[in-house]
């Protein structure tokens, strides 16, 4: 707790300067404040997206705040980096607004960690997954309506005679199949046979 002050306390003199070095420096230490947070709360992670991640943010969803990374990596990696009063206005409200919902936020836990992927992974970025487990949910829902009410045993009942009745036809359909294809290669083989005797003689 008493690095996170000394951060603020960083922050607040940085912007105090009221210059662009100044600008710069308060976001650098508010990117280190963010990530000093997240490693307290206990949030897993080799990088900040990944730690971001388990806090529940979604970094597609929070344009200003991967804006403001990304101006964070461009005055740490371009010489003479140059940002406008404004833009780091926008980048360090990102930062506070990520940093009040880290802090407000409790210590990750294994109910939290599931929670998270479900809402920010599986159901939010795959829609075949989204798909597959409302099917799952209605077939679920189905059986289950189809087991414990008059209804739905009565339609499982009409269901049974209509396949037992189609079942019926296609096994007809198919021992006539069966029998044109028998046929079929017998006069094939016969015609082939004769072939060969003409050939011969």
């Amino acid at each position: 707790m008493q690095k996170n002050k000394n951060l603020w306390d960083e922050i607040e003199a940085d912007l105090k300067e009221k210059t662009k070095s100044g600008y710069k420096m308060a976001l650098l230490d508010s990117d280190k404040l963010l990530r000093l947070i997240l490693k307290d709360k206990g949030y897993p992670g080799k990088d900040l997206k990944k730690q971001l991640f388990w806090a529940g943010i979604n970094l597609d969803g929070r344009q200003n705040l991967k804006n403001a990374l990304k101006k964070k990596e461009e005055i740490l990696n371009v010489q003479d980096y140059r940002l406008s009063s404004f833009e780091i206005e926008d980048a360090l409200e990102a930062y506070r607004k990520t940093i009040e919902w880290v802090l407000s936020a409790e210590k990750i836990s294994l109910k939290r960690k599931i929670g998270i992927v479900l809402e920010n992974h599986l159901f939010l970025k795959n829609t075949s997954l989204t798909k597959i487990f409302i099917l799952i949910l209605l077939i679920f829902f189905g059986i289950k309506f189809l087991s414990s009410t008059e209804m739905g045993r009565s339609i499982v009942s009409k269901v049974v005679e209509a396949d037992n009745f189609l079942f019926s036809w296609l096994k007809i359909f198919l021992l006539f199949g069966l029998i044109i294809a028998v046929t079929i290669f017998a006069t094939f083989i016969y015609l082939d046979k004769r072939k060969k005797i003409k050939i011969k003689e």
